[in-house]
């Protein structure tokens, strides 16, 4: 059940969480984890380390005050048939599914971390580039013709080292490099390499075919292992738990394990795409009138204090002449913060979050009314103390989440994920997009 807390967490949690941890927290604190992975050998067996949760003040907050749905005589406002929740069938984009060209994309990544200098950092220019060596370029990108932003460094003093293998540029830029000689490239007369962005890359470039025009300076030379059995077992240090009769069941497995595991750590995309696809869907049919005005005072004063937070808390930091410069203002800070686009009503934005918010909360409350579902008890609310206690780390004893998240919040919190879970319970997802 909790795996899809984070994903569904009510709109203001950082204005009673702040009390427990450090405001420096982005919005998106709450919705993702990071991990990081420094070699081949932690990526294969699974090890990750993940950014650790602090509680370090505590500091006095005024709650706002909320609609109480459960208390309230009258029910949500609320028209839906109920046929529209009973049987859900949600797309996903294709983009979310992990490909075997991923795989190969990885275990190259892998290889390449164990690559070995072949004469030091000697500059080469005469010798055809291949996978390991580090490519040191200017390139220049462009889309029907036409250039885009941030895709050429034509310009810049100093060239840019690629590893080729590494997987720092998109899917096909660094094997397009394969083969070519540095010196018989040049500003004027640059390699053409053909690439098409991944769908999702951004609004712009995503799907899109591009030519990018490379000048390799010169190469430094690398030696990749080679892909074996041995190589995976002492350098990945992989073990199988199966008896393997041929080198290449054995690399099928670990490929297959690869693939599980890139999917285990895009899990939570996945579940972000799902929630968004089932709120999507529900309230592009649902129809909420008389929306508690208490609730809409709350979420939207919960996302000013949370912009303001932390907006103070960057303004007055080390970095705080350079960031004043980027954001002189609380609504420049806004637009990136939130997400919204460059030229948005930043403060219109967040009336429009607000009321989809109370909507969620007015559509969940109706449907569990109508599904007799409209409870929480108290072995529920408990584990949903127990929830935030773990997820900072133990930091925090039940008292403090009671005096600083409150119990309505956290009774809303609670009953809020039980019905996600309800409700995602009768979709079915196809990856169509």
């Amino acid at each position: 059940m909790k795996t899809n807390k984070l994903l569904y967490i009510l709109a203001g949690a950082l204005l009673s969480l702040c009390v427990l941890a450090s405001c420096g927290t982005s919005a998106s604190s709450d919705q993702e984890t990071t991990t990081e992975t420094d070699t081949g050998a932690e990526i294969a067996t699974g090890a990750t380390t993940s950014a650790e949760t602090t509680a370090e003040t505590k500091e006095e907050v005024t709650q706002m005050p909320r609609y109480d749905y459960f208390e309230a005589e009258v029910g949500p406002d609320v028209t839906l048939d109920k046929s529209v929740y009973a049987s859900m069938k949600l797309e996903l984009p294709k983009s979310l599914l992990v490909t075997d060209e991923q795989v190969q994309t990885y275990l190259n990544y892998l290889i390449f971390q164990e690559r070995e200098a072949v004469n030091g950092d000697t500059k080469v220019y005469d010798q055809p580039l291949k996978l390991g060596d580090t490519a040191y370029i200017y390139y220049r990108g462009t889309v029907d013709g036409k250039e885009f932003e941030g895709g050429s460094n034509m310009e810049d003093k100093t060239s840019y080292g690629l590893g080729l293998g590494s997987g720092s540029f998109i899917p096909g830029f660094e094997e397009g490099l394969v083969g070519v000689i540095p010196n018989q490239t040049s500003k004027d007369n640059p390699a053409e390499v053909h690439v098409t962005f991944p769908e999702g890359y951004s609004a712009e470039l995503g799907g899109k075919d591009a030519i990018f025009y490379v000048y390799v300076e010169y190469a430094v030379q690398y030696t990749l292992p080679e892909y074996t059995r041995e190589f995976v077992e002492k350098t990945l240090k992989y073990e199988s738990e199966k008896v393997h009769v041929t080198e290449k069941s054995f690399l099928a497995e670990f490929e297959a394990y690869l693939k599980t595991y890139i999917e285990d750590q895009n899990k939570e995309n996945v579940e972000a795409a799902k929630t968004d696809a089932l709120w999507t869907y529900l309230t592009e049919k649902v129809v909420c009138v008389n929306l508690p005005q208490m609730e809409l005072d709350y979420y939207t004063t919960s996302y000013l204090n949370e912009i303001n937070a932390a907006y103070e808390y960057y303004s007055t930091g080390a970095s705080k002449d350079q960031f004043l410069e980027m954001y002189p203002t609380v609504g420049d800070f806004a637009i990136v913060f939130m997400g919204y686009d460059e030229d948005a009503d930043w403060e219109a934005e967040i009336a429009k979050q607000a009321e989809l918010m109370v909507k969620k909360d007015m559509l969940v409350h109706a449907i569990a009314e109508w599904e007799n579902m409209e409870t929480v008890t108290d072995e529920e609310l408990e584990d949903e103390i127990e929830y935030w206690i773990e997820y900072y780390g133990g930091y925090v004893t039940k008292e403090d989440i009671l005096e600083n998240i409150g119990e309505a919040y956290l009774r809303e919190s609670a009953f809020a994920v039980k019905m996600y879970d309800y409700l995602i319970a009768n979709c079915t997802f196809e990856y169509t997009k």
